[in-house]
């Protein structure tokens, strides 16, 4: 792919030298040579790299995770990069709690009035790419159910909580195929390495 000179070159400000349009990788260095602003747009190199997801069967997040009726662990890839959705909600109380009014089998809370939510993070890059919940990725979408009590939260989202949290699931997943995509084509347009290849 490198050494040929009939193509248009990357007049960007770039530092992809693994890119075959990185004027570095020109055969005939003399000579007239076109140009044109690549970076950012469908004709760059990077944009091409396709982003996949993979539904996985085990709980993303939280420690109390395995308890929750509601658990989905998303792994979204793109190159080198792999970043975990997740998303747990629907916690039934193990035991009765006469000291806290709580009895088994009832609703609880999973945070701060916080019924569902859903995180993302960076993989770990270990043999099943579970989330490093020490690198947690910031997102713009919903990303919890919300209530002071259980009856608030089915009067505000209805009886079928669990659609609300697939779908609220579902949008964060669609935002973070954007953001890998843009962090892996900064990165290789930027010469910063992200990501471990397993």
């Amino acid at each position: 792919m490198f050494g040929s000179d009939d193509i248009t070159w990357c007049a960007s400000k770039c530092s992809a030298k693994n890119c075959f349009r990185n004027p570095v990788n020109m055969k005939y260095k003399a000579g007239l040579h076109s140009y044109a602003e690549f970076k950012g747009t469908e004709d760059c190199p990077f944009m091409s790299a396709e982003v996949t997801t993979q539904e996985r069967g085990w709980v993303g997040h939280f420690i109390c995770g395995s308890q929750c009726l509601f658990r989905r662990n998303t792994l979204v890839t793109c190159a080198n990069l792999k970043w975990v959705v997740s998303t747990v909600g629907g916690l039934p109380c193990p035991i009765d709690m006469p000291e806290l009014n709580v009895k088994k089998g009832q609703m609880q809370t999973i945070g701060a009035h916080r019924w569902y939510e859903t995180m993302v993070f960076e993989s770990a890059y270990d043999k099943y790419d579970d989330a490093d919940v020490s690198k947690q990725i910031e997102i713009e979408s919903d990303w919890g159910i919300w209530g002071e009590t259980w009856e608030e939260v089915e009067k505000r989202y209805g009886k079928d909580v669990d659609n609300v949290a697939n779908k609220m699931h579902e949008t964060v997943v669609e935002e973070v195929k954007k953001k890998i995509k843009e962090a892996y084509v900064n990165a290789q347009t930027s010469g910063t390495v992200q990501g471990t290849d397993n």
